[in-house]
């Protein structure tokens, strides 16, 4: 409920900005993936890591090219090692998946003028905010009562968070939710001086390397055996050996995974905008800095001097 609040606190902030310049609102769709340590680096990632994502928004104009606007999506993330073609991560058979909440404040840019009568603005945007996880796995070990269900891996201690070993330094437990820098760009396609559609690429940078609970080294086994939740953690912590691997090798000391490079996930959508207060381009007076750049210039997308 904590996140809900934070989203609406914001909102009512954003809304705040009405008398200063015009309120939009918007929503939108598409999909959403991961990118870490448990899938393969490679361009164009498998679909079977793609999970659809809501999105709403409500913006507000503050300059002719510039607007603010106030996200929140939700969607899942997955990753697995099985989807990858790298030997060492298949025996390495680890897997999550995360419901995903996001809310994050926008700064947007178009190239034109925010009521120009093109059909066609592209724009870029960036921001900051925060976004809420908790990575599961599905336990199918010997525990009859646990087969099949989504375990918290959070609270195992996977890499040692809750082990002692005076000669071992592990790290601290991670926090669940963590900041995040959206940054994309995409197309507004001018319906009507009230509607708009909207295509949009977006990489989320985070500050975490914990999103699908692995990050650094290989913590000793003895020692995750002892911790709280042992059992637990020595069968989500490496699957080499609970699948029975062939000449197994306690990986101790080896990474587990690249710290070094903190996970991140990409979403591709298409939305809506609507303005309550849309006015005819006419309206807005001034000629602007785009309008000066490219006065009495032609192009496929419209007359360079109109709307803007």
């Amino acid at each position: 409920m904590k996140r809900f609040a934070l989203f609406f606190l914001l909102l009512f902030t954003c809304t705040g900005l009405r008398a200063q310049s015009t309120l939009f609102f918007g929503t939108s769709t598409g999909f959403m993936y991961y990118n870490g340590d448990l899938n393969d680096k490679r361009l164009v990632p498998t679909t079977k890591i793609f999970r659809p994502f809501a999105n709403v928004l409500v913006g507000a104009h503050i300059t002719r090219h510039v607007s603010v606007q106030l996200n929140y999506y939700h969607s899942k993330l997955v990753g697995a090692d099985s989807l990858t073609n790298e030997r060492d991560n298949l025996l390495r058979n680890l897997s999550f998946e995360t419901k995903l909440d996001e809310v994050t404040i926008l700064i947007t840019v178009n190239m034109f003028a925010n009521r120009t009568k093109r059909l066609l603005n592209p724009f870029v945007f960036a921001g900051g905010g925060v976004f809420f996880f908790n990575p599961k796995a599905r336990y199918y070990g010997d525990k009859p009562d646990l087969y099949g269900e989504l375990i918290e891996l959070r609270p195992l201690g996977t890499e040692g968070q809750y082990a002692s070993n005076s000669e071992v330094s592990y790290p601290k437990p991670y926090k669940l939710h963590q900041a995040v820098i959206p940054i994309g760009g995409g197309i507004n396609v001018r319906l009507n001086s009230k509607w708009k559609m909207k295509l949009e690429f977006a990489q989320h940078f985070t500050f975490t390397d914990y999103l699908d609970d692995a990050s650094g080294k290989y913590a000793v086994h003895d020692d995750l055996s002892a911790s709280t939740n042992g059992e637990l953690a020595t069968y989500f912590y490496d699957r080499r050996k609970t699948v029975g691997t062939p000449d197994y090798k306690d990986p101790v000391g080896r990474n587990r995974s690249n710290a070094a490079r903190n996970d991140n996930y990409n979403h591709w959508g298409i939305g809506i905008i609507y303005n309550p207060d849309g006015k005819r381009a006419s309206q807005y007076r001034g000629p602007g800095f785009f309008k000066r750049l490219f006065s009495g210039k032609k192009s496929w997308w419209g007359n360079a001097g109109k709307g803007l």
